[in-house]
């Protein structure tokens, strides 16, 4: 079933992304609307499908038919009716009227109010968003799936109730079951309040109020077990423990110990397993890709550190102004009517922005943890097994599986506070390490050295200097004694 959820996830987010990238081309090849502040009035009746593409809409009227479209804000009033399938994406959809067929929305903030009327018994709303909403009083006839950072459910969910996301709080009534992954209880919520939409966050975990009712089962997924009412749950409660790490020092009983000694087992076989096989893979490709950087490490560890930081410290800014400036050109390139050149930028700055996040979740999460254990490997090679020299592939591998082992074995210790310090301080090394010989390649191609626009520096000439005849003197005490062809010492071991 967790398996059927996260595939039924990817597929409604594939599908809305793909259906409101159409929407601009559909608005302009249709008697759809669009523009600052788009209304449906009261008397108006339209018999088809309805698509806008608009700042603000606000739904009066009829549409037999679905409502497809993007806005900042969405309203569909007291006595409107859409008799199909809503579709629609932005920053805010409030549901009061009558629906007749399931919603799906894609943006911020999707709230269904206590006056909302729905035709059918089966209605449910999907929804990829930050939040999601079942005001009190409210009745969704069927299920709720929500995929974002936080439901709130007020009112009556007739169905099943799906969730991915951090916060999950139930005040009202869940006819069917609840399925949830939710986040740490023990953290804060880290999402700023947005005042313009009257939108604030609650804290991480599943919240049930004492007043709530569940009638069948709740299964919910969590670094953390949550506090359930008694009676509130009319089935099962199953709790599954995923992420974070487990904690010695709270082990009381015999099987507490055995279950924390095989989730540590289980977490050093899955890390070392997938360090292996990555960093065999780049070793046996692009070896100075982990040998360079692990260099780096070794020579200059606190840089390093330095360099994972700033890279983590910029990364976050460095995406949202590309988001930014993307979505203004967007913006310009509509406002201006170039309706296929809008696609094709806004799928850009989607592409774009969606590989810088992933490179850098790669780099910090997968690449440095290859580097750091490259370097611990290098380490119990020359000073434990005394094994010195550049060697080959076969030896690299064998330092990298022995260095995985050790680092799995110590970043997954059930001590959160010291396991958890540990892996941030390393992974930043090894991303600083890679950013580094990232410049190291820049500065020797020369991008880094040249001017732009201007002409190339003159070239000096210095003339040769006459050979000079410099006298032998005696070697310093003890070079004398060293075997013949020695060079010095190996520097990437």
């Amino acid at each position: 079933m967790h398996q059927l959820a996260r595939r039924k996830r990817k597929l409604l987010i594939l599908l809305m992304a793909l259906l409101l990238l159409g929407v601009v081309g559909q608005v302009e090849a249709s008697d759809g609307m669009r523009g600052d502040r788009c209304e449906v009035g009261p008397d108006d009746y339209i018999v088809e499908d309805f698509y806008f593409f608009c700042r603000i809409l606000d739904v009066y009227g009829t549409i037999e038919g679905d409502l497809i479209g993007v806005a900042a804000e969405i309203t569909l009033h007291r006595g409107s009716r859409v008799t199909g399938d809503l579709w629609v994406g932005g920053g805010r959809l409030l549901v009061e009227g009558a629906v007749g067929d399931d919603m799906h929305f894609f943006g911020l903030t999707a709230i269904i109010g206590d006056v909302a009327r729905f035709t059918d018994p089966r209605i449910d709303l999907m929804a990829v968003a930050l939040n999601a909403e079942i005001q009190k009083d409210a009745v969704l006839p069927g299920d709720l799936l929500v995929y974002g950072y936080q439901a709130r459910v007020a009112g009556t969910v007739g169905g099943d109730i799906d969730f991915g996301g951090e916060a999950l709080l139930i005040e009202g009534v869940v006819v069917g079951r609840v399925d949830a992954e939710v986040g740490d209880a023990r953290r804060s919520a880290d999402v700023p309040d947005l005042p313009f939409y009257d939108l604030s966050f609650e804290n991480p975990g599943l919240h049930i109020a004492p007043g709530a009712l569940i009638e069948h089962d709740v299964a919910y997924r969590s670094v953390t077990q949550a506090e359930i009412p008694p009676g509130v749950v009319q089935g099962r409660v199953r709790f599954e423990r995923i992420g974070g790490q487990p904690d010695i020092t709270k082990v009381a009983q015999p099987d507490d110990a055995a279950e924390l000694l095989r989730e540590y087992i289980v977490a050093v076989v899955r890390d070392v397993l997938s360090l292996v096989i990555l960093g065999a893979v780049a070793l046996r490709l692009v070896p100075n890709v982990v040998r360079q950087p692990a260099l780096q490490v070794r020579r200059r560890t606190i840089p390093a550190v330095g360099w994972g930081l700033a890279t983590f410290m910029l990364s976050i800014p460095l995406v949202i102004v590309v988001l930014v400036v993307g979505l203004i050109v967007v913006g310009v390139l509509y406002t201006i009517g170039l309706g296929a050149l809008t696609l094709l930028t806004g799928v850009g700055v989607l592409l774009v922005t969606g590989s810088m996040v992933a490179g850098f979740t790669f780099l910090l999460f997968f690449m440095g943890r290859v580097v750091i254990s490259f370097v611990i490997g290098q380490l119990v090679y020359r000073y434990v097994l005394r094994v010195s020299g550049l060697g080959e592939f076969r030896r690299w591998l064998g330092m990298l599986a022995l260095g995985a082992v050790t680092y799995a074995s110590l970043t997954n210790l059930p001590l959160p506070a010291m396991g958890l310090m540990l892996e941030l301080i390393t992974a930043l090394a090894g991303v600083g390490a890679v950013a580094m010989y990232g410049r190291l390649l820049i500065q020797e191609s020369g991008l880094l050295g040249s001017r732009f626009g201007g002409a190339a520096a003159p070239s000096v000439v210095i003339p040769a200097m006459p050979e000079m005849v410099l006298l032998s003197e005696p070697s310093p005490p003890g070079l004398d004694n060293l075997p013949e062809g020695f060079t010095g010492f190996d520097e990437d071991w």
